[in-house]
């Protein structure tokens, strides 16, 4: 741990006493500027260091964190074109034209479950994905997980060759060995003979490894996944006594309660659940949607909330129970005493019997299986099965009961295990504590590992084989909601990975055929015929495949069994979430998602422990205190991270760092908090220990960042506010409309682009940044540069609390350049870098640009950035494979920011003078539009009224960012509107 310089400090006891006294700000970024202090403006003042200092930087070190859009080693240039015929999007003339991209619909993965993309294929060469509109998970969106599988696709860091015994090994001598194998398990009707995998929605995998416990009776298939549904599936079989897959229905829900559920940032359905969720908001009227959080810790989800409720799981348990009691249902529990809470009860109850059919109880996956239950009898009793909620058959393929890690480490225990295979998982680091994997897999006396990586598990195989990335190999996958869709590759295999279905193909004693060939054979009932097939590899969906919903009906004589517990006040919670950014930790050592600012805490490359500012107040913390963890006799130290909204008593911890073995991004960076988790308490342990070491620990945040002072960059209000007056986000502006300037006006061009963003639909969940950064080839700049406020994006989206640090509102706000028609960067710059063209893009000409950042200077939306050094690794074969070739590449001492994606624009002009038309509304679609998944960016030509950007221009709620600077942006702004019940509505 290292320390922060004197001069960043600032005095906390002073910071508590200000916050006492006073409110602050009508908008805050950080509890230092909540506080006003002295340290903080000095921190402000000195964000920015020489050039003179970074160029004393040790390039080394400096590397190390580069990522691996940075990463030094090379590839052998591009992999040749798959093996067979794959299917493109859209049909295309005979013959392929040099340069032009074609886009074939498959699906990436996350957590095994499927998200429709469409991939841009260059020449054989896959650079960028867009969310495929036909697909029922994505509807055309995707999250930042979908964008970075282009940059994992890429990673030079990935495993290359088989390795036998941390040897290099020639495929043959791996299937020799794998031969021998089957041998014996033909011997033995595969006794001892074990496959481990993550969470399973391939149709096709699932009959291959059902076949596998078929031929070898004595085999066993065990599913481990760090961050499932496990709970979700257990409640359901208690309420209806079998499992299901639930499919939720926001977009027919007018009131919603969230118990711990961030269902926006659901792994399987989140895409879809956004986009419905904000289709609700959409109706401005008495009909619009309302929702209601209650959560331990901040999420994306509680952002969107028109009421939040931050609680500790206990008191979220009992709250709950208490609804049910009053909603009719027979539990035994007192009424509660606090006042707020039964304020809270009244309005819950009130809104949940009014709008029978029309609401929606969503619970958590970090609930126990009992609170599932009562989400289940909640909605079944409000009606709102078959109307906001249906099930159907489970989507995800579960093995056998009493196949867990746990019940393979128990079988290990007993030597019943001579064969381990782990397709796709690393349990040695993301395994429960208590299990203690290493120590059992080196009891096992044949391990064979297939990854991506040579990762922590790999390490401890016999055999590791390198694993086809999801874009370079057949296969299948199922939606969240059934909806089946083929896997097809866009580029063969770079390092000659196997895939799943090959090498269970080989320990089946198949003959190994094209994965193509057994994808086919398995969905010839659907697909019968050529034409059926090429349908649905072109539109990325095989038709009818969705699953029926199924007629679920609570068990009788069901009764609830809750295990309350009873915390004291001095007693502290751990709560373990999946990271934002890095997930469980399998994009640990991609360097696009490591530097991508985390929702709300805004941090990079690091993971911290977030307390209550209550909890720090009463333990003295600040920002960057390391504390040791410790729950019995385990022990981490993590930095602290002071975050307003969190439940007091509660610290939560991220999941996904403390890698060993993910490469050399990843590697080394921030702590493992699954050294404390354990099978019994997955979610949540009582009884944490909380000690000040007196170290500190230098955490890379962009909240400071670009800060405005306090001025009107966000606006809100409330529905009933606008139904009042639509124009009430513009009422104080003091102008009608654009004031009078002394700038000299731009002459109209043939189309005035424009863009809206509108914050009533925004998530905050970055994925427009990461879009850009994919789109525009943005390169990487490392923990160090991001630290002294260098980072590269080309759109920010910025966080903003009101009101109390306790319970504050959350408000997103995307800040990409506003374009401004009257641009104060334009007038200072000495070599005409910056101009203005015909079609009002404020352009940015690099190689003009000789580096005074004079325009960055004069920006007072600071949407510029500037190469202080040689960012770019142009040397790497990898990155010229993956870059977009119709964005320059920058270098140093250039500056770069949007551009409103230009290339697309004159792509769209193009097509249209070769088909002597004008653009159409909708043909030109920006990289943070297309990927935004409640379609809050709208981008066009403002001067045609018929236009989606025009229209939302003129409607009442728009405005410009800092107006009043006479700027005149082209990008402009829909103002926040919440749905407050009416007597929840003074809570701030």
């Amino acid at each position: 741990m290292s320390s922060l310089n004197d001069h960043r400090r600032f005095d906390a006891d002073a910071a508590r006493a200000a916050l006492r006294s006073k409110r602050g700000p009508a908008l805050w970024r950080s509890l230092e500027e909540l506080a006003d202090s002295e340290g903080f403006l000095i921190w402000l003042r000195d964000q920015h260091s020489s050039i003179a200092e970074a160029l004393q930087l040790d390039r080394r070190g400096f590397l190390k964190y580069m990522g691996a859009s940075l990463a030094l080693a090379g590839l052998s240039g591009c992999g040749r074109p798959p093996r067979g015929q794959i299917v493109p999007y859209l049909r295309t003339p005979p013959g392929q034209i040099e340069g032009v991209p074609r886009f074939f619909a498959t699906c990436v993965l996350r957590a095994g479950y499927a998200h429709g993309v469409l991939v841009q294929s260059r020449m054989g060469r896959p650079t960028k994905i867009e969310g495929n509109p036909h697909h029922p998970a994505s509807l055309g969106a995707t999250d930042i997980f979908g964008q970075a599988d282009i940059l994992q696709l890429w990673d030079p860091d990935r495993s290359q060759a088989i390795s036998h015994r941390g040897d290099a090994a020639a495929r043959g001598e791996l299937d020799a060995a794998l031969l021998a194998m089957t041998a014996g398990f033909d011997r033995d009707a595969g006794a001892g003979l074990r496959v481990l995998t993550g969470t399973v929605t391939s149709p096709t995998l699932s009959a291959q490894l059902d076949e596998l416990l078929t031929k070898y009776r004595g085999a066993r298939w065990h599913v481990h996944q760090p961050v499932d549904a496990a709970n979700e599936f257990a409640g359901a079989q208690l309420a209806y006594g079998r499992a299901v897959s639930t499919r939720l229905h926001f977009e027919r829900a007018r009131v919603v309660v969230s118990l711990d559920a961030d269902f926006v940032s659901d792994p399987a359905g989140g895409l879809r659940y956004a986009h419905d969720y904000a289709a609700s908001r959409l109706k401005l009227d008495n009909t619009a949607s309302r929702l209601y959080v209650i959560e331990s810790a901040p999420s994306l989800t509680g952002t969107m909330a028109d009421h939040r409720l931050p609680l500790r799981p206990d008191d979220m348990s009992r709250l709950a129970l208490q609804l049910a009691k009053r909603l009719g249902l027979s539990v035994d529990v007192p009424d509660d005493t606090d006042p707020e809470r039964r304020r809270w009860l009244d309005a819950l109850t009130t809104d949940l019997e009014a709008n029978r059919a029309a609401s929606l109880v969503v619970v958590g996956p970090s609930q126990e299986p009992w609170m599932h239950a009562l989400g289940h009898v909640l909605n079944a009793a409000l009606e709102n099965v078959g109307s906001t909620i249906d099930y159907c058959e489970p989507v995800e393929k579960r093995s056998a009961a009493g196949c867990t890690l746990s019940d393979l480490v128990a079988a290990i225990d007993s030597g019943c295990v001579d064969t381990l295979l782990m397709i796709g998982c690393n349990p040695v680091y993301d395994a429960p504590v208590d299990l203690r994997i290493a120590e059992a897999l080196k009891r096992v006396p044949h391990v064979l590992h297939l990854g991506l990586y040579h990762d922590e598990s790999a390490s401890l195989a016999e055999w590791h084989i390198p694993m086809a990335h999801v874009l370079e190999s057949w296969s299948d996958a199922r939606a969240y909601d059934g909806t089946a869709s083929i896997v097809q590759p866009l580029i063969a295999p770079l390092y000659d990975g196997l895939s799943a279905h090959e090498v269970l193909a080989q320990l089946l004693g198949e003959e190994v055929t094209e994965p193509s060939v057994r994808v086919r054979r398995h969905w010839c009932g659907l697909l019968r015929d050529d034409e059926a097939w090429e349908a649905a590899l072109r539109t990325g969906v095989i038709a009818h495949s969705t699953p029926p919903p199924l007629t679920a009906a609570v068990r009788p004589g069901f009764r609830l069994a809750p295990t309350l517990r009873t915390s004291s006040e001095d007693a502290l919670d751990l709560l373990f979430r999946s990271d934002p950014t890095i997930g469980d930790g399998t994009w640990a050592n991609n360097g696009w998602l490591q530097e991508l600012p985390k929702p709300l805490t805004q941090l990079t490359w690091d993971n911290a422990a977030l307390v209550s500012p209550a909890l720090a107040a009463r333990l003295n913390l600040r920002n960057g205190d390391v504390v040791e963890l410790s729950l019995q006799d385990r022990t981490v130290r993590a930095p602290i991270w002071v975050m307003p909204g969190q439940a007091p008593q509660s610290v939560t911890v991220h999941l996904g760092y403390g890698r060993r073995r993910a490469g050399r991004v990843g590697d080394g960076l921030g702590f493992d908090a699954y050294s404390l988790r354990t099978t019994t308490a997955p979610w949540r342990s009582a009884g944490l220990r909380l000690r000040k070491t007196g170290d500190r620990y230098a955490l890379a945040a962009t909240q400071h960042h670009f800060n405005v002072e306090g001025r009107d960059l966000v606006r809100s209000g409330t529905l009933q506010e606008y139904l009042h007056d639509p124009h009430f986000a513009t009422a104080s502006d003091r102008f009608a409309g654009p004031p009078p300037s002394l700038y000299p006006s731009h002459a109209a061009g043939e189309y005035t682009w424009g863009m809206s963003i509108d914050l009533n639909s925004c998530i905050g969940c970055s994925a427009c940044t990461i879009a850009c950064q994919a789109e525009n080839n943005i390169p990487v700049v490392g923990k160090d540069q991001v630290s002294r406020g260098r980072e590269m994006h080309w759109i920010r989206v910025d966080r903003y609390y009101e009101g109390s640090a306790e319970r504050p509102r959350v408000y997103s706000q995307p800040v990409p350049c506003m374009m401004c028609e009257h641009a104060p960067c334009e007038v200072v710059c000495p070599v005409g870098a910056t101009v203005h063209d015909s079609e009002g893009l404020n352009l940015q000409v690099y190689n003009r640009c000789v580096g005074t950042r004079f325009c960055s200077n004069n920006c007072p939306y600071k949407v510029r950035r500037f190469n202080f050094l040689q960012y770019v690794d142009e040397s790497a074969e990898s990155l010229k494979a993956q870059r977009n070739p119709e964005v320059t590449v920058r270098g140093r001492g250039v500056m770069e920011k949007c551009t409103y994606c230009i290339q697309r624009i004159e792509s769209a002009h193009i097509d249209a003078d070769r088909d002597d038309r004008r653009i159409r509304d909708g043909d030109v679609v920006t990289a943070c539009q297309a990927v935004c998944p409640t379609q809050a960016i709208r981008f066009g030509n403002m001067a045609d009224p018929q236009s989606m950007v025009a229209r939302a221009k003129a409607s009442g709620r728009s405005y410009v960012m800092l107006g009043e600077l006479n700027t005149r942006p082209r990008t402009s702004y829909l103002a926040r509107l919440r749905n407050p019940h009416p007597s929840l509505k003074d809570e701030l």
